[in-house]
């Protein structure tokens, strides 16, 4: 019995299945990186904030203890202008890290579906291969059945025909 023809597809969609499946496990790779990313930034932002905010206060009380010089307060509300805009880009990177995070799901989306196609793929010729296998095995069953009644010998009328009868009459 010679092997199934198709065999060489099954091998390129195991291949794919493979790749798929690869895929997929590096993108919830990506997407539990990119999480742990954004929980990092996001508590960043509320230590830096909580930070912030104290610092603003010890800032302003130590202004109202005592005499000021002139200047002094501009430079006090520079440094929190300087904080607050830190903490305005600590925002937006939480904003990039959240769009990092949506990216990550989609691809992984789009990789799942991938690899569920390449199963699907892969399934219905391995069924294919299945039934094929089927079909051989049962036109080897009944060949070999005709060889032995080839050895059999002789059923019937079939072989006692004698050949002047095979030949055409004039």
């Amino acid at each position: 019995m010679s092997g199934y023809p198709l065999q060489d597809m099954v091998r390129v969609r195991e291949h794919r299945e493979d790749q798929a499946t690869q895929a997929v496990t590096k993108a919830q790779r990506q997407l539990k990186e990119a999480r742990a990313a954004l929980d990092r930034k996001q508590q960043e932002l509320v230590d830096y904030t909580v930070w912030r905010i104290a610092e603003e206060n010890r800032l302003l009380d130590s202004l109202m203890r005592r005499p000021l010089k002139l200047g002094e307060i501009s430079d006090v509300r520079a440094t929190i202008g300087t904080f607050r805009d830190r903490e305005l880009e600590l925002k937006d990177e939480v904003v990039q890290h959240e769009k990092t995070v949506a990216r990550a799901e989609a691809h992984l989306e789009e990789c799942r579906l991938r690899q569920v196609k390449a199963v699907r793929d892969l399934e219905k010729l391995v069924e294919h291969r299945t039934i094929w296998q089927r079909a051989r095995a049962l036109e080897q069953e009944v060949a070999e059945d005709l060889e032995l009644e080839d050895f059999s010998g002789p059923r019937g009328d079939r072989f006692n025909v004698e050949p002047s009868s095979t030949h055409g009459r004039n």
